[in-house]
């Protein structure tokens, strides 16, 4: 049985990639992913998810760099291993199949660049605050 997700964040380290065997690339990153919380101070939690992808997908995902705001959607899968103290760590990952960019998408459908600019009142700071 697999879990299939969907995770919007922001990338925590930069996009790294290898040659796989075939001839095509991995990529692979962090993603920091605020989750809502209602014990947490500030009402929300950040969720640590790993993305891998393949080809295409990795592809894309290369384009991009610490900081930038993506959404992946693919299976995730469980990992265990000892830390350093001896406890025994539990971590997520995802091989995404599907890599959006926020960069592609703007409020509206409004490239950047155009010389449109939002209106007073909304809110599309990039300043989010992990």
């Amino acid at each position: 049985m697999t879990a299939h997700i969907a995770a919007h964040g922001r990338l925590v380290v930069d996009v790294q990639s290898k040659a796989i065997s075939n001839g095509n690339n991995m990529a692979y990153t962090r993603l920091a992913v605020a989750l809502p919380c209602r014990d947490a101070e500030s009402g929300e939690l950040t969720f640590w998810l790993g993305v891998t992808a393949f080809g295409k997908q990795a592809d894309y995902l290369l384009k991009h760099q610490k900081g930038d705001l993506i959404s992946v959607s693919g299976n995730m899968q469980a990992n265990q291993w000892n830390g350093n103290n001896g406890v025994l760590q539990t971590g997520y990952q995802m091989v995404a199949d599907s890599v959006i960019s926020a960069k592609t998408v703007r409020p509206g459908g409004r490239k950047k660049g155009t010389g449109v600019q939002p209106s007073p009142g909304d809110d599309f700071a990039d300043d989010v605050p992990f």
